[in-house]
């Protein structure tokens, strides 16, 4: 009973190594070989950065912090021909 007890143990083994690598994947520890495909027909709240190679469609709104993207300022500068523009930002505060 040798031989069936060693395949018991490897294959008992390779199971246990991989669902830990499952785990650790989940928990972000190991990084995922392949992106995850999200399709979703409701609303998605999205922290952190996402790459997208491919066209994004967006119904309603979306949230843009101008400060962040623009800097402190509310006037938008022309590269190509020097104009400044007013972007149409509301202050909450005010």
């Amino acid at each position: 009973m040798e031989p069936k007890s060693k395949f018991t143990k490897l294959t008992l083994l390779l199971l246990t190594i991989g669902v830990w690598i499952i785990v650790f994947q989940n928990a972000g520890i190991f990084p995922r070989i392949s992106p995850e495909r999200i399709t979703v027909d409701s609303a998605l709240r999205i922290q952190g950065e996402v790459e997208v190679n491919n066209t994004v469609f967006v119904k309603g709104s979306v949230d843009a912090n101008i400060e962040s993207i623009n800097g402190y300022s509310k006037f938008y500068k022309d590269p190509r021909t020097g104009d400044y523009y007013v972007l149409p930002v509301t202050d909450p505060y005010q």
